[in-house]
């Protein structure tokens, strides 16, 4: 990778930990620096068939009876179906600040209760982003959406808690504490930002 191109950097995370108001206020220190950004969300939401279904799933009342695994199938389809985009925003040198991404998928599939190695296999041939932040800690609950799929449910959320962890170590991803000052937990996130760029090119001038 040259700095030519665009980084792809994704913000972990159980909700509400404050994960939209970091990754924007990421997306303002990289124009503040002359960078082109984009901040994105996943799901694509508007992206169709999978985005609107999934929309609809997780804000409803009445939701289909699908098994978990299908579920996860299809947040993972709309990763896939995204993918041409991301790549074609990346190669013209945008960077692009996520907010969730396969680890997501990974984290909450697991602690429903699918096979973990099975959704590990389903992202593989995703694009891997080039830094991985896990925002960690107790949860803001004002923030809180009602009929939402996940955030009414206090034990998944703890348990979510501990996957995302346990997914960090794994993986690799840098952890921050989220129950900081908002300014706070910024600068720790552009620390590790700013040491990963970097890296790259220190590895780049080797070539």
């Amino acid at each position: 990778m040259t700095m030519k191109e665009g980084l792809f950097i994704v913000i972990y995370g159980i909700n509400n930990l404050g994960k939209t108001t970091q990754a924007k206020k990421l997306v303002e220190s990289f124009k503040q620096a002359g960078l082109q950004v984009e901040y994105l969300k996943y799901p694509i939401y508007d992206l169709d068939p999978t985005g609107t279904w999934l929309n609809k799933y997780i804000r409803s009342n009445k939701r289909e009876k699908i098994s978990k695994k299908e579920l996860q199938d299809i947040y993972t389809k709309n990763r896939f179906d995204f993918q041409l985009q991301l790549c074609q925003k990346l190669n013209e040198g945008i960077n692009i600040i996520a907010e969730d991404y396969s680890g997501t998928g990974i984290a909450w599939g697991w602690t429903e209760g699918v096979d973990l190695e099975y959704l590990i296999e389903t992202n593989k041939g995703l694009v891997k982003p080039d830094i991985e932040i896990l925002l960690d800690g107790e949860r803001f609950l004002e923030a809180k959406e009602e009929n939402h799929y996940f955030e009414d449910n206090e034990e998944m959320m703890q348990k979510g808690r501990l996957n995302h962890l346990q997914l960090a170590k794994r993986f690799g991803w840098e952890v921050v504490n989220a129950n900081q000052e908002i300014e706070k937990v910024h600068q720790d996130i552009l620390k590790i930002a700013e040491k990963r760029i970097k890296e790259i090119l220190e590895e780049n001038s080797k070539h």
